[in-house]
């Protein structure tokens, strides 16, 4: 299983360093969305520094997967990112879904794969440390 998970955190991580190197370089040819899908997107690229922020995240998340540093924290980091990117397909463009869905299905698999240290940030109670030297 251990092999398995390196294979999506590897391919992952190829994935968005390379589609975040291209978005940057300019290698990306300017993507045509249907409307409303194109004034939406031409609303964040007129902002100038959106789609940057966004491309910059891929590749530091995409460094930190195939590096094996930092994963938890850069698959949080990028979770709100990837959410956005399959609901604009989902509802925006549809006929573009499958490499959003595959980026969410890859993510939400590795996010799984690492609950354990994400479970004291999904307690319904938090206990503050200071809380805690009281208590002994």
């Amino acid at each position: 299983m251990r092999t398995v998970m390196s294979v999506i955190r590897i391919g992952l991580g190829i994935l968005l360093l390379g589609i975040g190197i291209a978005d940057l370089s300019g290698l990306m040819p300017p993507m045509h969305y249907p409307e409303p899908a194109n004034t939406f997107m031409e609303a964040l690229l007129d902002t100038k520094y959106v789609m940057f922020i966004v491309s910059v995240l891929k590749i530091v998340v995409g460094a930190s997967l195939l590096s094996n540093r930092y994963v938890p924290f850069a698959l949080v980091v990028f979770f709100p990112i990837t959410v956005n990117m399959v609901l604009f397909h989902a509802f925006l463009n549809f006929e573009g879904i499958v490499p959003a869905a595959v980026i969410g299905i890859l993510h939400i698999v590795l996010l799984a794969d690492y609950i354990d240290v994400y479970r004291p940030l999904l307690q319904s109670k938090s206990i503050h440390s200071a809380d805690r030297l009281v208590e002994r």
